[in-house]
């Protein structure tokens, strides 16, 4: 055997050189062999399955991939029973008014701004309470946003989220609209509901995934005693 430095001989049993102190296999650390090339992971390899999803990471427990799952407002087609008690209440009053007086009369006018100021009345209200909320969930959030001019942010962990219940009055179920009640151990918002809600069941849902998925991971919830 010969050491690869100083080439000098050694014993066969030899693990450095008795000359220079180099070890015996120096050649072979020295010119590692090259790596082969790379293999791009197939879809149906579990390992590069696994190795994919660890390197996407946790869409409910890591705040880096958090993202948005659904944002909305309370639907105008929720209102829909308001303006029939409106039209209905309105052409009564008209028909009143035009039976018993003369064709004339002030009165008629008088009306009709009453059914026009009711009329734009109700559409305020409804608009103010349409744009001053504003639901956002993300994979591992619930956020509410109150108010117009000056707004208020509140945020429910969906791992606080004990219950989602759906309800829906006739009305509701006829355009498709409901509102979304939330049971949390949140002290701000125990009892929460998402008013007028379209699609209120697929909205549901979509909570009831993100919630199990926070919820479902091992972690473990400690609450205030």
């Amino acid at each position: 055997m010969t050491c690869s430095k100083c080439r000098v001989e050694l014993d066969p049993d030899s693990r450095f050189c008795k000359h220079c102190g180099a070890p015996v296999g120096a050649a072979n650390t020295e010119n590692p062999p090259a790596a082969g090339p790379s293999v791009a992971p197939t879809a149906g390899d579990p390992l590069s399955a696994a190795a994919m999803a660890a390197k996407a990471g946790d869409l409910h427990r890591d705040p880096a991939m958090e993202k948005d799952v659904w944002r909305g407002r309370a639907a105008w087609r929720a209102y829909a029973g308001s303006w029939a008690i409106w039209l209905v209440a309105s052409i009564a009053l008209l028909v009143f008014g035009y039976r018993s007086t003369e064709p004339q009369s002030t009165v008629r006018s008088v009306l009709w701004l009453l059914v026009a100021g009711s009329a734009v009345a109700l559409a305020v209200r409804q608009a103010l309470v349409i744009y001053g909320l504003l639901y956002r969930l993300t994979s591992q959030r619930l956020f509410l946003y109150r108010g117009i001019i000056t707004r208020v942010t509140d945020q429910i962990e969906l791992v606080r989220v004990e219950d989602v219940r759906v309800r829906q009055s006739v009305i509701d179920r006829i355009v498709n609209t409901g509102d979304i009640e939330i049971i949390s151990s949140d002290a701000t918002d125990e009892h929460l509901f998402l008013r007028s809600i379209l699609d209120a069941a697929h909205v549901a849902e979509h909570l009831r995934k993100n919630v199990r998925g926070a919820r479902g991971k091992g972690s473990l919830f400690v609450e205030n005693i």
